[in-house]
């Protein structure tokens, strides 16, 4: 029996890529990191952990030379992040829900 890694499934190719970003919910405001991104959504790194299904406005900053990217988003899955360095850290799955087509050209 083969199986379909996460991966394999994914529309868009995922670019390993670490940006400034600042998460907006109904709520609060979180800051945190990209860790990557694609045309179709992100995997974000920060100190809270967002609920499955909750919107969220984000602003990532792809370069200095560039304003920030505003993103509709949509949180699909949200864990502890493992990683040895970031004990008390989150990794949240996003899929981008309405990028503009100039931001869209930037991702």
């Amino acid at each position: 029996m083969h199986t379909i890694s996460g991966t394999d499934r994914r529309k868009h190719p995922r670019a390993e890529i670490i940006c400034p970003v600042i998460i907006q919910t109904k709520r609060t405001v979180i800051s945190g990191e990209t860790q990557n991104i694609s045309a179709g959504g992100a995997l974000i790194r920060c100190r809270r952990r967002l609920r499955p299904n909750q919107v969220i406005n984000m602003f990532i900053s792809v370069s200095l030379l560039n304003p920030r990217l505003s993103v509709s988003a949509k949180v699909i899955r949200s864990s502890t992040s493992y990683s040895a360095n970031e004990a008390g850290t989150y990794d949240i799955g996003v899929e981008f829900r309405a990028v503009s087509g100039q931001d869209q050209e930037l991702i």
